[in-house]
């Protein structure tokens, strides 16, 4: 049980980071492109600049917790090869 809930805590995490991926996407989806002013411009850097460091963060916590999630399925694995 314990690697299936580490596995599903796995799933949630990423499949958080990418909703976080869509909401900086449609971050402009609301900005009037026939009216190109100032704050549309500033919205769009500040989303290709949200992107590149959410890009490098979620990728440092996916690996991360990808290693926590493999390390302790050995763990939990030879704890149960040790009982028996």
């Amino acid at each position: 049980m314990r690697p299936l809930s580490l596995s599903l805590r796995l799933f949630g995490n990423m499949y958080a980071g990418e909703l976080i991926f869509i909401l900086i996407a449609v971050m402009t989806l609301g900005a009037s492109l026939d009216h190109l002013s100032v704050s549309t411009f500033f919205l769009g850097a500040g989303q290709v600049i949200a992107g590149f460091v959410w890009t490098a963060f979620h990728i440092l916590i996916i690996t991360l917790q990808a290693f926590i999630f493999m390390v302790l399925t050995i763990v939990y694995l030879s704890m149960a090869a040790e009982h028996h």
